[in-house]
């Protein structure tokens, strides 16, 4: 990697933590077309993936965060951007997902087998209790951290650990009964 490029992404890194305005230009300019391209993939709305991309992109740089490698930012924005996907997804309700099956020409199985994974993992989001659902969302759909997520809930880091496994826990045994923990690894990746 030539010097430049590292002394360029350095600054880049030094800009975001600092919370610089120039730092959305910057990041707009590496990331914007490639998370709008990846969230398109996953919902298929280019509308939709672009505002998803464009939200993911100012909550960076709205919301500082230290980041130690260019690579490090890289990861922390597709993950972001993967989950803010799911979540969009996991607004549609099970009623809306059937409809956009009868005037959607589904491409292949696959959309379908997304719909449903979406379905249910929403459902099961909603049976889980409270702190779990709410601990799971923060980390799994916003992007956020531990020690993020146990500042703004007021609680220990380890509660938040806790809380993370049970949700993990509980969902990963609904996905499996249903026979959708595949599916949902395929699309989303480990849970």
């Amino acid at each position: 990697m030539p010097a430049t490029t590292l002394i360029e992404e350095q600054a880049l890194l030094t800009l975001i933590q600092d919370g610089d305005p120039k730092a959305l230009e910057h990041i707009c300019l590496n990331f914007f077309g490639q998370l709008s391209y990846y969230a398109f993939k996953l919902v298929n709305d280019a509308a939709a993936a672009k505002d998803i991309a464009s939200d993911i992109l100012a909550k960076t740089v709205e919301q500082p965060k230290r980041f130690d490698t260019f690579l490090h930012l890289k990861n922390h924005l597709f993950f972001a951007t993967r989950h803010a996907s799911f979540r969009w997804l996991g607004q549609l309700s099970l009623n809306e997902l059937q409809l956009m099956g009868d005037d959607y020409d589904w491409q292949s199985d696959v959309e379908q087998a997304r719909a449903r994974v979406i379905a249910a993992v929403n459902e099961q989001i909603n049976l889980l209790p409270k702190g779990c659902a709410e601990v799971f969302t923060m980390i799994y759909f916003e992007g956020r951290d531990t020690a993020e997520v146990a500042k703004m809930l007021r609680i220990n880091t380890k509660t938040v650990l806790n809380q993370q496994q049970t949700a993990v826990k509980l969902l990963r045994a609904a996905l499996l009964k249903q026979g959708l923990m595949a599916l949902f690894v395929l699309f989303w990746g480990e849970l």
